[in-house]
């Protein structure tokens, strides 16, 4: 028999989500699926598995060449574990594109695989929460999800001044990159992956990664001043472009909404190659242990076009967990882990059991969450599991009697089923 060396260590850029670890998880995606909901947005849901060639067609080489997961299944077809939710959303809609009632708002919270090197922020296995609108063409949509966006941080109770989301418009850089700069078609991806790294590199090291391109001085200046621009600097550009209009309107709009976490930020790309218009990542701007973005998204009006449909405006983003995890961990945002149970029903004789099994299931129809000891053993030790576990309270089911015990506060009374419901 072939023998197997094995490890208890998951597949690398992967992880274990113990209980306390699935608490934490729980209250992100809980605020998450809460919020979408609150805002009339509806939940979806797409196969893992989808054919390799939906995410050759519009995600980009970068994804689709290097990150993606695919194989060939038995039945000889090239498929690939999802990397990303849109554009399997888009073929959602495209199927059933008439029947939809517009705009149509949907949500997801699902698991998601791309073959990276693994670093803080950035796994192989992650959640995110993808949440999309479709059907309006106004940046009204934009500026629905920012207040979304602005809900969930509140409820996370993220200090107003740790975070900010950073925008920009793929309008405005194709009128910077053709009317300004004059660079050519082939040139524009490594112009845009050049100003990915904006912030990444010294000014000096910067220079010489433009000139490398062949960008003369004069080219090389303009974008320079150009990528140093702010909200402010928007009203003139907003005179000759249509992508720094719709960046003056939505931050005024989010400025009447009390939504001042928003800047614009010119050398916000994003990779992804269906993105039409707005563009938006939020940021740790209070801390420098999170210098990846927590989330990014943007608009992506053609992507239907892949299906031969016709376009649909569509704004949306995908929320990562991981990187938000570590921004909540940062600040210290989650709460103190308690177990979900509420009362432990323990086990001092076998002749107990059917009794305790009564009452468990009594206060379980009540509402209240309850663990059994199934077994007999010392009640000090049930007493010291259920303390260690967290459990509030501790029950001693003698024939009739009921005593419950607050492991808190240490004290001891006898009490009807009724009671203990009021009591926990």
């Amino acid at each position: 028999m072939k023998t197997y060396k094995l490890t208890t260590q998951p597949y690398k850029g992967t992880n274990d989500y113990y209980p306390k670890d699935m608490y934490k998880r729980n209250i992100l995606f809980d605020i998450w699926k809460e919020t979408a909901i609150e805002f009339g947005y509806e939940e979806y849901d797409t196969p893992l598995l989808e054919e390799a060639d939906l995410y050759r067609a519009k995600s980009g080489e970068e994804l689709a060449n290097t990150q993606l997961y695919n194989f060939t299944d038995k039945g000889g077809r090239e498929v690939a574990i999802r990397p990303e939710m849109t554009p399997s959303l888009a073929r959602m809609v495209a199927a059933r594109i008439n029947e939809l009632p517009k705009p149509i708002r949907w949500f997801n919270i699902g698991k998601y695989y791309r073959y990276e090197k693994p670093q803080r922020g950035r796994t192989r296995e992650f959640f995110q929460l993808n949440i999309d609108i479709l059907g309006l063409e106004t940046i009204n949509a934009e500026v629905e999800i920012f207040q979304f966006i602005n809900r969930v941080m509140e409820k996370l109770k993220a200090p107003k001044e740790s975070w900010c989301i950073y925008m920009n418009n793929r309008y405005l850089m194709d009128y910077f990159f053709n009317e300004v700069l004059n660079v050519s078609d082939d040139l524009k991806p490594k112009l845009s992956r050049a100003i990915d790294n904006y912030t990444k590199l010294e000014a000096k090291d910067f220079k010489e990664y433009l000139k490398d391109f062949g960008m003369d001085k004069k080219q090389v200046d303009s974008l320079l001043k150009f990528l140093k621009s702010t909200s402010s600097d928007l009203a003139q550009l907003a005179k000759v472009n249509k992508g720094a209009k719709d960046l003056s309107e939505i931050l005024a709009k989010c400025d009447a909404l009390g939504i001042t976490n928003v800047q614009f930020k010119p050398y916000i790309m994003r990779g992804i190659a269906y993105y039409t218009g707005t563009v938006i990542e939020l940021f740790d701007v209070g801390s420098k242990d999170n210098p990846r973005a927590l989330f990014g998204g943007g608009r992506y009006d053609d992507l239907l076009t892949i299906f031969n449909k016709p376009t649909i405006p569509a704004f949306g983003l995908g929320w990562g967990n991981i990187t938000t995890e570590n921004f909540i961990e940062t600040y210290n945002l989650f709460p103190t882990y308690k177990s979900s149970t509420q009362v432990y029903v323990t086990l001092g004789d076998i002749g107990q059991l059917e009794g305790s099994s009564l009452v468990a299931l009594a206060l379980r129809k009540r509402g209240v969450k309850v663990e059994q000891q199934l077994k007999v053993s010392n009640l000090a030790r049930q007493i010291e599991y259920a303390s260690k576990k967290g459990i509030p309270y501790v029950l001693f089911v003698n024939d009739a009697q009921i005593e419950i015990k607050n492991l808190e506060k240490g004290t001891q009374k006898r009490v009807s089923i009724d009671e203990i419901v009021k009591i926990v």
